[in-house]
């Protein structure tokens, strides 16, 4: 009996560890499509301004400064978003960057493996949620259920 408790024991263990690398490998792809489509935006904003400062030019006209500007804070904002999924993404891998080269190591690591640099130590944060949807339930106190049975 002891051989199937250990035996069940090992099994749900190993069924954790694959469920956890499954969850974080379903993220990490969603965190990098997410990135891909922030890509792509930036690059419609290049080819926007681009045709813009064409057009303008061909009609001999001075080059709208305003939309210009606005298609440029379009590519600052999606710059941001990719910066901040990446981060999520190292997250994600549980590495950091080489604060030297930019090798992905280890997060724990103290010396980056290629370059040899000393690292600075990362505080692990644990981020608790909250339950999202939480509704409250009524409580209704009945009494005397026997005995309106019975009348019945």
């Amino acid at each position: 009996m002891d051989f199937l408790n250990k035996l069940g024991k090992k099994a749900s263990e190993t069924y954790q560890v694959t469920k956890e690398k499954a969850s974080n490998l379903s993220e990490e792809i969603k965190t990098k499509g997410k990135i891909s489509e922030y890509k792509e935006k930036i690059e419609d904003n290049y080819t926007e301004i681009g045709k813009l400062v064409y057009n303008e030019v061909k009609e001999g006209k001075d080059v709208s400064k305003d939309i210009v500007m606005s298609k440029c804070e379009s590519i600052k904002i999606a710059e941001e978003e990719i910066s901040k999924l990446q981060h999520q993404l190292l997250a994600i891998k549980k590495v950091k960057k080489c604060i030297e080269c930019g090798t992905e190591i280890n997060i724990d690591s103290e010396f980056c493996s290629k370059c040899g640099k000393a690292q600075p130590k990362v505080e692990k944060v644990e981020i608790k949620e909250e339950p999202k949807d939480v509704k409250e339930a009524e409580v209704i106190e009945i009494n005397n259920v026997e005995e309106n049975k019975k009348e019945d």
